[in-house]
């Protein structure tokens, strides 16, 4: 059976001592490269004190831009060719960046020398998702939001169609007995003028307040806030005083 041997790539620039979470439970097969610079922040040492049972490198590269990065990236096409191909042990590397750059390198050695290669952003992590899965993952979201959106608008459009059909069929049947509509309306509010003139005479209101009265009511029938056109109608012509005596009598009946 032959022997698995993992290395692990830290950027200790890009995650720091997270990126160690996990290494306690490495074994003697596991080895750490562990690259930093001069701008890398303190190692913790604890790390330095218990990393398991595996073997730990480190590698201090110049202080520069992503100076860190192309170390490690160089690494990593030497350690595939030294240690990954033509050797009797099997071979597994492991990235530790939050870095997404990295995801183009690794993707061209799996297709390059059929290397098992990922990346984490620490070493008890899953295998982050490269560019390429978040790309399927985004189109994939994207698809499911368009299809959501057809299906709304066309659920919409049924809706749209039935509220117009109903209200078709609605005015239909309002349409067949017209006269009849307003001969009922005309009747109630014919008994509602007589129920306030008795109301009115009761509480001995002069017969003009009596005729305007009626004659607001009638004229404010059919609106569906008559209550608030008559109110204000009431005050306009008494004032507030006497129209609210006046409307107090009557905001029952209407």
């Amino acid at each position: 059976m032959k022997i698995i041997k993992t290395y692990y790539l830290i950027d200790y620039e890009n995650v720091g001592s997270e990126g160690f979470k996990g290494c306690e439970k490495l074994r003697e097969t596991d080895i750490i490269h562990l690259f930093y610079t001069d701008n890398s922040r303190k190692i913790d040492l604890d790390i330095i004190n218990d990393h398991g049972e595996s073997k730990l490198i480190t590698h201090k590269v110049p202080t520069g831009n992503q100076s860190a990065d192309m170390h490690l990236g160089s690494y990593l096409g030497y350690l595939i060719g030294k240690e990954c191909t033509g050797q009797d042990e099997e071979c597994k590397i492991v990235v530790i960046s939050k870095d997404t750059g990295f995801d183009h390198i690794i993707e061209f050695w799996k297709t390059e020398k059929n290397v098992k290669i990922s990346r984490n952003e620490k070493i008890s992590g899953k295998q982050a998702q490269t560019r390429k899965q978040v790309k399927k993952q985004t189109d994939k979201e994207k698809d499911r939001q368009v299809a959501e959106q057809t299906d709304q608008k066309t659920e919409k459009q049924l809706n749209e169609q039935s509220e117009k059909q109903s209200a078709k069929q609605s005015e239909n049947q309002n349409t067949k007995k017209p006269k009849q509509k307003i001969i009922d309306m005309k009747a109630g509010t014919k008994k509602l003028q007589q129920e306030l003139v008795l109301v009115l005479d009761k509480a001995g209101m002069p017969k003009e307040v009596v005729n305007y009265v009626s004659t607001t009511v009638e004229k404010n029938a059919e609106d569906k806030n008559r209550k608030q056109q008559i109110y204000r109608s009431i005050i306009s012509k008494y004032g507030q005083t006497k129209g609210l005596n006046i409307y107090n009598h009557i905001k029952k009946k209407i």
